[in-house]
């Protein structure tokens, strides 16, 4: 009896798993032959010209491109999926892609509006010296709100720390990569030198401790 009833049970497990794995091979040969490239270029519908670097994804998995210098994009869907045009200065568009298209490309050109919006009016006056612009900004009678903030955000140490954070450009970035790649193969097969002995080092440790830099933050 206890024989008969492990041997329904192991029947039954081997049932649900052969269930399982239909619909998963059934639901991934779905996906598949739903697949469809989409591609296609992003213009003003004023002027014709591209717009590059507008962001494409699909709207419920939010995976996506965006168009080149030339307003061409490319990527993967599903047949009936949503695409979203976005980009800053233009009205977003939608577009479904059909549920019966036949094909597993589609291309399509898409026109968009720009935005219109109104700035506030600011009066912009010209200094011909510099040492004229430095006077004006040190003692001209700005709104007390504008003088606090040209004060908070000139001092010293907001501008060592905007330098500090700062991220780097791409050149910088490409830059410093090159010269630790270098740096490093400098001393392929060898030990590299450790700083502990570095009078150098330790100079700089010493003046990083005495500006602070390594004390807690104030909460």
């Amino acid at each position: 009896m206890i024989m008969k009833r492990s041997f329904s049970k192991i029947i039954g497990l081997l049932a649900v798993l052969l269930t399982v794995y239909t619909g998963t091979y059934a639901q991934q040969a779905r996906d598949k032959s739903t697949l469809v490239q989409v591609t296609g270029v992003v213009k003003m519908s004023d002027s014709s010209e591209v717009i590059p670097y507008m962001a494409v994804y699909e709207k419920n998995l939010r995976s996506g491109t965006m168009s080149n210098d030339k307003g061409l994009f490319s990527l993967l869907a599903h047949k009936g999926d949503t695409i979203v045009f976005s980009h800053i200065g233009f009205t977003p568009k939608e577009i479904v892609i059909p549920a019966e298209w036949d094909k597993n490309f589609y291309t399509t050109t898409q026109y968009f509006e720009q935005d219109t919006f109104m700035l506030e009016d600011y009066i912009v006056r010209a200094y011909m010296k510099r040492e004229d612009f430095d006077y004006a900004m040190r003692y001209k009678d700005f709104n007390p709100d504008i003088n606090e903030a040209i004060k908070e955000h000139t001092s010293r140490d907001a501008i060592a720390m905007m330098m500090k954070n700062m991220p780097m450009a791409q050149g910088e970035g490409a830059a410093f990569l090159q010269r630790e790649a270098a740096y490093q193969n400098t001393y392929l097969g060898q030990q590299m030198p450790i700083g502990l002995f570095n009078p150098f080092k330790w100079a700089e440790f010493y003046k990083a401790v005495q500006r602070g830099d390594y004390s807690r933050k104030k909460r």
